[in-house]
């Protein structure tokens, strides 16, 4: 009996631990729950570091760690679980606090051993690898510059200049000249790394030397003094020489001389190879600084004649009435490529002989009262700015408070001007912004602002800056990018000011007391990017008609009451002032139009904000979730453009409800961590984020949505599990790291003939992109884009037909199963070998189709994709294609067999040269392979980089 009692005990002991562990979840609860979320908003905290110390490391040619970015998936998913287990809390029932008090437990030790990893030894981020050199935009050379560029070409290729100093007046086209220079040198393979820097007026030293290594794909210690800095840049550079071979470096734009080792520059020399090409106005500059000089002049009168002629526009170059104004005009230009290009905009269209000679007589008249002006040029430029109306002289010169040199972002000056109210008021924001945009493009045409590459910028030529500086010099103080670390001086500030722009500087602080009196006149200031820590309670007293403040991008934390009194502000910017908390009440804000706290501190409503019903512009995207109660939206019926961040759906389905009409809107739904990049309210766009999308739950939408984006939400198994039928206006989609998604549509959706860009990330569970029983082609007539990569278990990407003729990009990368790009409908036969099936792709400009392993074809053996627009291929780690079936009807030879100049390919890229001999490339008449060998470019397996096949 007693052996029999020992062992019932030696049970009940076994069964009582986890029970006494359970009943510890069930009395504890509470404190586990605290617990739990206290280890949430530490990991949240430690995140918000982390992706701060990212955003100012971060830059061209820089990319996370791995480790850091495992880490930061790591944390996404462990959050995205730690939301999941907070709804089963609240819907949880006392009987159950013991297996929901285990649950949390072993959440909370997770979210908390995360937190640990979070700890990295030195910068975060590293090189990319992925960057290639790009053609630069440019204009055609004319006359004798052909014969300048040849001669800095001939230096370049040659063995026995090393520093070459291109010399010639503002506006002469120095820099159009060298930019034609850059773009011959890419092909070449002398020079494995051509660098572009532009020096501007003010020689920065820190600014070039950081320029430098991100075009290196390196960095350098911000801390550390421009002597240690250039140290280590010329190590860079020498070890990059030793590594990978010389460099060719262009210095543009360079107003005084400066010491090569003073940046970190290596010398160049016969043994090393390398080049330096400066341009600059100064011959000082290029004797001071040991360069073989090449001088460019001013176009003689025929050259001139002829670019005139070229940009008048033929009906009136053809005029035989005004043959010999246009030849007297042309002489007032003195031979500068910009004067000319400039005045030929301005005088394209008229007809009338009389407006021609007038147009001579002002332009004489320029010259007469400006003879102590430097540039000849200015009479040309101040004729043309003198064309334009009031209103478009003001926008123009608004282009000036930009620092020298600076790409201007077109939405952002247009956004100034609305609010400075430079632009007519015609009934609506999208109204006023169309009207910018065709200033915008009028300037361009008239060569009065610089096209940049990216044509969401434009670029003030520094003449034109010059020009439009001189002319509003008593109103304008302009000292952007001018490496302050004060205010400019009280003297300076001159009572009939009207614009103060001080942005890119490194102001830290403000006077307590400024002696300066009150400027009346002045309606601008802007102070972003600059280290203000501190603003002065009697600061904002000296502008008591401010209109436009703009203090983004400064590390303050709090703002002083003064702000109030500015009764006539109508913009307020805040945008990434990340310590900045709280704000003083805005009641007095009334005539506020726009107020942007984007990225700031901000963790409340401001007070007195829902009385500001005037507001047109609103961005509530702070690093929190502000806006706790969507029914004060209700009163903002002048509203336009929104950003805004809601914490939960049923906030989100409130404020949906509500049905308002905007111009734009940027709308953020996740309920807690969010995205480091959400995109500013350019369209109508909805992010959701790690949200639970479950079945039969209706998941509203705008009826104007027109992106839709999803990231990390779970539950839905396609898309149509949100309520799509209101979807009608809706052009691009993408979803990324969501999980359960099988199909993106599981059924036809008519009511997505518009979409036209489709991106799909890190879906691993992702099958087709179109359930079965359904034709993917009516649904993605329209699409132009789609993006596909680390899906793991697709096979195959969509059916071919003719709905696909408006693609223009396909890529596809990482799919570790996909089979076929382009695959024949089920039911239709396969075709004889000798009919060989023909898909029409008549707009692709771009395929990228990289780390398929079991891609073993683009198409079917039997087909072909026909292309007349191709100019990007790129096929690398493809191992099992084996055949191209690529038919490019463009491709054209000359005589010799070289490619016609109006092919439109430019690159293809492989990955090995082994591949590239073993595939197969069929064509018609030509031999493809032979033909395309000058477009050909292997990777650099050392740095990733694209180079060319030959050389």
């Amino acid at each position: 009996m007693a052996e029999l009692v020992g062992q019932i005990l030696e049970v009940i002991k076994f069964i009582g631990r986890p029970a006494r562990k359970y009943l510890k979840y069930q009395r504890k609860f509470t404190k586990y729950v605290a617990d739990f979320k206290q280890a949430q908003d530490d990991l949240l905290a430690k995140n918000e570091d982390i992706q701060r110390q990212l955003d100012d490391e971060c830059g061209y040619g820089k990319m996370p760690k791995q480790e850091v970015e495992r880490w930061l998936k790591k944390v996404e998913e462990k959050l995205a679980h730690a939301q999941h287990v907070e709804v089963k809390v609240s819907k949880g029932k006392c009987l159950f606090r013991s297996s929901l008090g285990k649950l949390v437990d072993e959440t909370t030790q997770a979210l908390k051993e995360v937190h640990a990893e979070g700890h990295f030894s030195g910068r975060l981020v590293v090189n990319d690898h992925s960057i290639v050199a790009v053609k630069l935009p440019t204009q055609n050379l004319v006359g004798h510059q052909v014969s300048v560029r040849d001669e800095i070409y001939g230096y370049l290729m040659g063995d026995d200049v090393g520093m070459i100093g291109v010399c010639g007046m503002g506006g002469i086209g120095k820099t159009t000249i060298m930019k034609d220079v850059y773009n011959r040198l890419i092909p070449e393979a002398k020079f494995k790394k051509l660098i572009w820097i532009t020096v501007s007026r003010n020689i920065d030293i820190r600014s070039i030397q950081k320029d430098i290594v991100s075009q290196l794909q390196k960095e350098l210690p911000d801390h550390e003094n421009t002597i240690v800095r250039a140290g280590k840049l010329s190590k860079m550079l020498r070890e990059m020489l030793r590594k990978q071979g010389r460099y060719a470096l262009i210095l543009d734009d360079v107003w005084s001389s400066f010491p090569l080792e003073d940046i970190g520059i290596v010398e160049p020399t016969k043994d090393n190879g390398c080049k330096v090409v400066l341009t600059t106005r100064s011959e000082e500059v290029i004797r001071s600084m040991g360069c073989t000089k090449v001088q460019v002049t001013c176009l003689s009168m025929h050259e001139a004649i002829d670019l005139f002629l070229s940009k008048v526009g033929q009906d009136i170059s053809e005029n035989p009435t005004l043959k010999s104004s246009m030849r007297l005009v042309v002489g007032e230009c003195d031979g500068l490529p910009l004067a000319l290009v400039t005045l030929a905009a301005c005088m394209k269209g008229i007809s009338n002989p009389r407006v021609w000679k007038n147009a001579v007589n002002e332009l004489r008249g320029y010259v007469r009262n400006i003879r102590d002006m430097e540039d000849k040029v200015f009479g040309s430029l101040k004729f043309s700015y003198d064309r334009l109306n009031t209103g478009d002289q003001d926008c123009f010169s608004y282009c000036a408070l930009y620092p020298e040199d600076h790409q201007i972002e077109k939405e952002e000056i247009i956004q100034y001007w609305m609010e400075e109210g430079l632009l007519d008021e015609m009934g609506s924001r999208e109204a006023m912004e169309d009207n910018g945009h065709s200033i915008l493009e009028k300037f361009e045409q008239n060569s009065l602002l610089e096209r940049v590459e990216n044509s969401a910028y434009v670029k003030m030529h520094d003449v034109f800056r010059d020009m439009a500086l001189h002319i509003k010099r008593k109103r304008f103080m302009v000292k952007a990018g001018k490496q302050l670390k004060e205010l400019p001086n009280e003297e300076e500030w001159g009572e009939d000011l009207e614009k103060v722009s001080l942005m890119y500087n490194s102001i830290s602080a403000i006077p307590q007391h400024m002696k300066c009196p009150k400027f009346p006149k002045l309606t601008t200031l802007l102070l972003s990017r600059n280290y203000l820590r501190e603003i002065p309670e009697s600061f904002f007293e000296h502008f008591p008609n401010l209109k436009i403040l703009d203090l983004s991008h400064n590390p303050f934390e709090s703002l002083p009451s003064s702000i109030s009194a500015l009764e006539k502000l109508t913009a307020l910017l805040l945008i990434g002032c990340y310590y900045l908390e709280s704000l003083p009440s805005v009641l007095k804000l009334q005539a506020l139009k726009k107020l942007r706290l984007r990225g700031s501190g901000i963790k409340e409503i401001p007070q007195g904000l829902e009385m500001l019903v005037n507001l047109r512009y609103l961005d509530l995207l702070a690093m929190h979730p502000i806006l706790r109660n969507p029914e004060q939206m209700r009163e903002f019926n002048k509203l336009e453009v929104f950003e805004v961040w809601f914490c939960n759906m049923g906030d989100w389905n409130m404020y949906v409800g509500q049905r308002k009409r905007l111009h734009k809107y940027s709308i953020l739904v996740c309920p807690l961590y969010r995205s480091k990049d959400i995109p500013s309210a350019s369209s109508k766009l909805v992010l959701f984020e790690r949200i639970e999308i479950i079945i039969g739950d209706a998941v509203i939408l705008p009826y104007d949505i027109q992106q839709l984006h999803l990231k990390h939400c779970y539950g839905a198994r396609s898309l149509n599990d949100i309520t799509l039928r209101d979807a009608i206006h809706l052009k691009g989609c993408t979803v990324e790291d969501c999980f359960d998604l099988e199909s993106i549509f599981s059924s036809k959706c008519d009511q997505l003939k518009k979409l036209a860009s489709l991106t799909l990330r890190n879906l691993p569970d992702l099958i087709v992109l179109v359930g079965v029983g359904e034709s993917s082609l009516s649904t993605f007539s329209s699409l132009k884009e789609i993006t596909l990569c680390s899906s793991h278990k697709i096979q195959k990407l969509f059916e071919a037909d003719r709905a696909l003729h408006n693609l223009e990009k396909i890529e596809v990368n990482y799919c570790l199963q996909l089979e076929e790009i382009i695959t024949e409908p089920e039911g239709e036969g396969m075709g004889t070998n000798n009919d060989s099936i023909k898909y029409n792709f008549p707009r692709l400009t771009t395929l990228i189709l990289s780390n398929l392993p079991k891609l073993k074809g683009i198409c079917s053996e039997n087909a072909v994709m026909v292309c007349n627009s191709l100019q990007v291929i790129e096929i690398s780690n493809c191992p099992k294609v084996k055949r191209i079936p690529l038919y490019l009807p463009q491709l054209e030879v000359d005589d010799e067999g070289k490619l016609s100049p109006s092919n439109t390919l430019q690159e293809i890229r492989v990955r090995t040269t082994d591949w590239w001999e073993s595939v197969e490339w069929e064509h018609p008449i030509l031999n493809v392979k032979n033909v395309v060998q000058p477009l050909l470019k292997f990777c650099n397996r050392y740095n990733l980089e694209w180079r060319p096949a030959v050389g």
